[in-house]
């Protein structure tokens, strides 16, 4: 259990030191909101098993947002161990917990309060965790920094008294609503008392009984007593307590990316074995952009579902190390799911980085991963779908890839090979956005095909993509070359590195074609022999 390398701001953790599985945090109020020059004082309690099942978070200093050492729903809490994700850390968590501090959004363990109690709050907040032992010996440094800044203000007492004797534009908008509220409270009742005497009045001279008399009477008060009531009501809102709302299931800000934006994210399939085969690729095409992480990011889809607690070990210990496997919880890796995988793959990506386009990747593909950068950009496009293009393929009617619920025609839909292709973010976002409406297809490239199939796409067809079943041979124009072995991926590497070109030799093992967009879809792909074409 650690902290994630990356510092993030405004936060600091560590843990207990006679309990590794308490860790308290301090969250310095962001600036511009209601927090801002407070310092709050939480702990997060996990679980003996973690990472495999989230925390309890809570929070010690007041700050008019959550209730103090209470347990808080949130969806990176134990409330929801259903929408956990194991590769979150202790900075994912505390990042997400500030995230949701300066939402307005309600959930279990909330409460209800102005931006001046907020504000009064924040002020109160140093001298409040000051009082606090654990906090001090926890945050010895910044207790010092508090205490002298406390110090400071009280030398300064009487001009900060004049400054602060000063209402903020806010304070003065907001007594201004009050004053009003109270002059309508009290011509309201004015008014009242002067149009009931004039009722008794008017009552009072009428030939009636005693007993009339006295029942109109009451009628007249009740009645005056139920619009005041209502007018009243309608003029003072009283700050409400959320302890029975419903936990909230879903906000934006409760689930921080895990990273900095990028250009390009890579997204390689994998699986819980497969560890050296990933050592590989770290190791050749992942080195050939000297890009940093703005330009391109890789990450290992991984289905976690059904493993052993070994297994999971080794890749929590993995992910450790590399920080670059996109763990995929409740997903089973078998050929069967393999194109539920890719739809929860740009799911879990989307919520874990921002992109604008993302290169769907097989773990047997080489990349050259610096002409590939270059390429894209020449080609971009916010509905881009590029690929290796087929329009005239047969559904498979036996073997591994027997496609039994393909009815839609007698061919597969255009569909970009699965070797290797890039969707836009749009387009990955769609995929991510109606995961759980789709038809998944025995075929993960026919998926994606058929799904993308009623959009307007913007299809490119590239020879340069070798992503077909089997290679095509070896040509120094191609970007990304499918099929290749552990050897082979180490050898392509040396061949780039050492000799700026993919082949030492160029071969042609089958043919190529030319999308032919005038054609009907079944007649689109004539391979032919003896061209130039890659």
């Amino acid at each position: 259990m650690s902290k994630n390398a990356d510092p993030v701001p405004y936060v600091r953790a560590v843990p207990l030191p006679s309990n590794i599985l308490e860790w308290h945090y301090v969250v310095e109020g962001s600036p511009d909101t209601p927090y801002e020059g407070g310092f709050y004082h939480g702990k997060l309690v996990f679980p003996a098993d973690f990472p495999f099942k989230p925390p309890s978070i809570y929070m010690i200093t007041p700050s008019g947002r959550f209730q103090t050492n209470t347990r808080l729903c949130l969806s990176i809490s134990d409330y929801h161990p259903d929408t956990w994700n194991p590769a979150w850390t202790v900075s994912t968590i505390i990042n997400g917990l500030l995230s949701f501090m300066n939402e307005n959004t309600p959930t279990l363990g909330c409460v209800n309060t102005t931006e001046s109690e907020k504000r009064i709050l924040a002020k109160k907040s140093r001298a409040f965790n000051l009082a606090n032992r654990t906090f001090c010996d926890l945050f010895d440094d910044l207790s010092k920094e508090l205490r002298a800044q406390l110090e400071e203000e009280a030398l300064n007492a009487p001009q900060l008294a004049t400054e602060e004797s000063k209402p903020d534009e806010r304070s003065r908008r907001a007594d201004g609503l009050d004053g009003m509220a109270s002059l309508a409270y009290n011509v309201i009742v004015v008014a009242g008392v002067v149009l009931l005497a004039l009722a008794v009045k008017a009552i009072y001279g009428l030939m009636l009984s005693r007993r009339q008399f006295f029942i109109i009477f009451l009628v007249l008060v009740l009645a005056f007593c139920s619009v005041l009531y209502l007018l009243v009501n309608n003029l003072v809102q009283t700050p409400t307590i959320h302890r029975g709302s419903r936990c909230v299931d879903a906000v934006t800000a409760e689930r921080p990316h895990r990273f900095t934006p990028t250009y390009l994210l890579i997204i390689v399939m994998s699986h819980s074995n497969d560890s050296s085969t990933r050592s590989v690729i770290r190791d050749t095409w992942l080195r050939l952009s000297a890009k940093g992480p703005s330009q391109v990011r890789h990450l290992f889809s991984i289905g976690t579902k059904g493993l052993s607690d070994i297994e999971l070990k080794k890749l929590y210990d993995e992910q450790e190390q590399y920080d670059d496997l996109l763990l995929l919880a409740s997903h089973v890796d078998t050929y069967e799911n393999l194109a539920r995988k890719t739809a929860r793959s740009f799911k879990t990506a989307i919520e874990e980085v921002n992109f604008e386009f993302v290169l769907k990747v097989d773990s047997d593909s080489f990349v050259r991963l610096g002409s590939f950068l270059k390429a894209l950009k020449d080609i971009a496009n916010p509905m881009l779908y590029w690929g290796f293009l087929d329009g005239r393929a047969k559904p498979f009617r036996k073997g591994k890839w027997k496609e039994k619920d393909w009815i839609l025609c007698d061919r597969y839909l255009p569909y970009q090979l699965g070797g290797g292709y890039v969707l836009s973010y749009r387009l990955a976002n769609y995929i991510a956005t109606n995961a759980d409406l789709l038809k998944y297809y025995r075929s993960e490239d026919v998926s994606v095909g058929a799904w993308l199939a009623g959009l307007d796409v913007k299809y490119v067809h590239d020879p340069r993509f070798d992503t077909e079943f089997r290679s095509r041979g070896c040509s120094n124009q191609y970007l990304i070359t499918h099929k290749q072995s552990v050897t082979a991926l180490r050898q392509l590497f040396t061949n780039v590195r050492d000799l700026g070109q993919l082949c030492t030799k160029e071969v042609q093992l089958r043919a190529s074609y030319v999308y032919d967009w005038s054609a009907l879809p079944s007649q689109c792909c004539t391979r032919a022999n003896n061209t130039h074409i890659p």
